[in-house]
């Protein structure tokens, strides 16, 4: 066999020899090898490196430690240690923009590194992924929108305006569009709720410190006259109290029900707040301002019009006096004039007190007022509808307020009993907010915020309060006294008491900066009708559906939005009111509910046979809900309503309305659950009989009895659901109640459905005598809870 020849190829690599790992002991025996041979001296360091200085210390060491002195002594080693091994892995956990806290974080940041402090911006930059190119993205559809478009060209000014076309922003939009939810509602741009939680802070603020509002999308209705022909006018529109001395002098704000033009009990507008101008002088024509909430202003504004006797912005009113016929009644647009905050809790007035510098020029009771604001505890103290006129300092001036804490000492009991109590007076409420020209010369700030950090600086110490000049600005304010809590009971536990705050245009942010930094919540719409609902009064207009313009257009809005949502989800995912028996989930049915409340017998042959139609609900002004009893009927419910209108000088109703009137009415009520469960939106109310309330009552008192895990009475009841002819109302919300620890709801149901619960009631005993029941389903539950209702009034 032939011998094959070497074929090329890559020569193989030797083997790489690997460092010998010697032992110790054959170190130390070489090490004595040589120290035999007298190679000199300090050959072992060469040998052994630091094996021989760490022996030598090893023997310098003791022969025992005591731990404890021994760990005292390393402690702060120890607690270095244990620091960095937390923060080693917390870093390792976090993301840079995480560190900060939840108010200061924004949405971008995850992707941005410049939405960061600057301190961490390096660290967050480093977390970014190199391929995220999402900032980029959006930096470079920002340059090509504004590239070929007039936005270079116009200032920042006049692109907020373009951007305001179909709606108006509040003076603080801008500091609650980074913060909050925003929507569009009554042609205003809106925080709805902050992107924070913010359903227990907000409560707590409300009831421990204080919380506050941008309300400046209220508006303002002027109206200037004579006296006679304004009360002329007014009577026709207006339900409530607003005239007298107590309103008239201007020391008060009344609060009253708008209708339309000579339509009461009917033709509902809504809620106002009603401010006499403090009469200077001997002057004949009277001012009076009608605060009014943005859904009815425009309404308003046409009955006014109406009832003036003009189709025009401006109406005269004919007089027969012909020496006053020269004064005309005027009605004025003052939306925009006029700036609002509201600011609620028990600390409301020492918040106020920190935020506002008083100009020293105020002295007498405005001073002593002002003075007393720093010791309530509440301003519950203040007599409500208190109106006080103050001049302030530019607050910008004194920024930052000094910050509230809970832990301040309340004043000491002699402290307040040596501050001197201010009623309500004329001299009090004097103002020169009412005058237009000062309005207006005050809409732009004399200095801008560059000017006063040139001051600021100029003085060298940071942080310093300027002293005011005599050309910085003074701001006339008006602080009124107001509540939220039902009048049947005002000084209860759920109430609410605070300020509202009127201020000239252009100054409602500089306030609002000041009051953040004092301490103060801000919140949103959700957060104001959630306090509403625990002071058990109904806000406006998500409680007046069905009775007015503006509560039909919420209800329809809301309706709406919740179908849109329903119809979104999968057959197998959302709620099926076929078998849970509910045929209207989202707007109240009243056709069906009060076509089921028929007239008696009786009242068929009195007023003879009502042809059915489709009937317009009406509500029942509270001060005619006290005098109601189970025995009234429908001529008595139209002789009240007769009466009032005599009394305003409209027309009687005729007889024949009072059928329509009795089956048509509605009550607002307050639900309170007894035991477990809590009402939803759009719940409904069932009457309970005589008998059926004897047997949901002893259920309940069984209850307690009952072994864990067997079903109660109670529970077995309310499983059984209601015929659907037991229906008198329905819940417009309600939730788990903060302040009553239960649940809680506010709605409206029938009059007949209110007067049978009053029969039921008086034949009842014991302690249940007189305590309204109901049960109560939730749209989406199959079981019914036993609950007690009260009038809202």
């Amino acid at each position: 066999m032939p011998k094959v020849p070497p074929q090329a190829g890559p020569s193989k690599q030797p083997a790489r020899q690997g460092k010998p790992i010697h032992r110790t002991v054959d170190l130390l025996k070489k090490n004595d090898d040589i120290k035999s041979e007298g190679k000199g001296k300090g050959k072992e360091k060469e040998i052994l490196g630091d094996v021989t200085g760490l022996v030598d210390e090893v023997k310098r060491l003791p022969g025992m430690i005591f731990v404890e002195k021994f760990a005292e002594a390393r402690a702060l080693e120890i607690h270095a240690f244990q620091t960095a091994i937390k923060a080693a892995t917390a870093q390792a956990n976090t993301r840079a923009f995480q560190s900060l806290p939840r108010h200061l974080r924004r949405r971008a940041a995850s992707h941005n590194p410049r939405r960061v402090p600057k301190r961490l911006r390096s660290r967050a930059a480093a977390e970014i992924d190199p391929g995220d190119d999402i900032a980029r993205k959006h930096r470079k559809q920002a340059k090509l929108r504004a590239k070929g478009s007039l936005r270079d060209r116009l200032s920042r000014t006049e692109q907020f305006r373009l951007r305001q076309r179909n709606k108006t922003w509040l003076p603080t939009h801008i500091w609650h569009a980074k913060r909050y939810h925003m929507v569009n509602l009554w042609g205003y741009r809106l925080p709805l709720t902050p992107t924070l939680k913010s359903f227990r802070p907000a409560y707590r603020a409300g009831r421990r410190r204080a919380i506050a509002w941008d309300t400046s999308y209220y508006g303002i209705l002027e109206i200037e006259g004579l006296r006679e022909e304004v009360l002329e006018m007014m009577k026709l529109v207006v339900a409530g109290q607003f005239a007298g001395a107590k309103y008239e002098s201007g020391a008060r704000m009344a609060c009253v029900t708008m209708y339309q033009h000579n339509s009461f009990p009917r033709g509902l507008i809504g809620p106002a707040e009603i401010l006499w101008q403090p009469n200077e002088g001997d002057h004949k024509a009277r001012k009076l301002w009608i605060r009014l909430h943005p859904s009815i202003f425009n309404d308003v504004w046409d009955t006014m019009k109406t009832a003036s006797g003009s189709r025009q912005m401006t109406g005269v009113q004919p007089s027969a006096n012909k020496a006053r016929a020269d004064i005309p009644t005027q009605v004025r647009d003052l939306r925009g004039d006029v700036e609002s905050i509201e600011i609620m809790g028990p600390k409301a007035g020492k918040v106020l007190q920190r935020v506002l510098r008083l100009c020293k020029s105020e002295r007498g009771v405005k001073k002593e007022f002002f003075d007393s604001l720093g010791r309530l505890n509440d301003p519950a103290a203040i007599p409500e509808g208190t109106v006080v006129g103050l001049k302030v300092y530019d607050p910008r001036l004194n920024f930052p307020p000094p910050r509230f804490n809970d832990s301040e000492r309340a004043p000491l009991p002699e402290q307040l009993l040596r501050a001197r109590h201010v009623e309500p007076s004329a001299e009090l409420a004097q103002s020169s907010l009412w005058d237009e020209d000062v309005r207006e010369d005050l809409s732009k700030a004399t200095f801008s915020k560059y000017q006063l950090d040139a001051r600021r600086h100029r003085l060298g110490a940071p942080g310093s309060k300027l002293n005011p000049l005599a050309q910085d600005d003074r701001i006339p304010v008006i602080l009124i006294r107001r509540a939220v809590h039902s009048h049947t009971n005002p000084n209860s536990l759920e109430s609410f008491h605070g300020f509202t705050l009127l201020l000239p245009p252009g100054w409602t942010m500089y306030f609002s900066s000041s009051l953040v930094y004092s301490n103060t919540l801000i919140g949103g719409l959700n957060e104001r009708k959630v306090q509403h609902r625990e002071a058990g009064l109904p806000s406006f207009p998500e409680y007046f559906g069905a009775v007015c313009e503006a509560g039909k257009k919420w209800e329809a809005a809301k309706a709406a939005t919740e179908k849109e949502t329903w119809d979104r989800k999968p057959p197998g995912k959302r709620v099926q009111w076929e078998s849970l028996r509910t045929r209207n989930p989202f707007v109240p049915n009243w056709d069906e509910v009060m076509s089921r409340t028929s007239p008696s017998p009786e009242e068929n042959t009195v007023n003879g046979p009502v042809p059915k139609r489709l009937v317009m609900p009406w509500l029942l002004a509270s001060p005619f809900t006290h005098h109601l009893k189970s025995g009234h009927s429908s001529q008595d419910l139209l002789a009240m309503m007769n009466a009032f209108r005599t009394q305003r000088g409209m027309p009687v109703l005729a007889k024949d309305k009072a059928s329509e009137l009795f089956k048509t009415a509605l009550i607002h009520v307050e639900i309170n659950v007894l035991g477990r469960g809590s009402p939803g939106d759009m719940a409904m109310i069932y009457t309970l009989s005589a008998l059926q309330r004897e047997e949901w009552i002893g259920a309940y008192e069984r209850g307690s009895l009952v072994q864990a895990g067997d079903i109660s009475d109670l529970q077995q009841l309310g499983e059984s659901i209601p015929a659907e002819e037991e229906i008198i109302g329905y819940t417009t919300t309600g939730n788990i109640s903060l302040s009553r620890g239960t649940g809680h709801g506010l709605g409206a149901i029938t009059l007949k459905g209110y007067l049978d619960l009053l029969g039921a009631t008086e034949r009842g005993s014991g302690e249940w005598k007189g305590r309204l029941l109901v049960r109560v389903r939730n749209r989406d539950g199959r079981v019914a809870r036993l609950c007690e209702i009260r009038v809202v009034s």
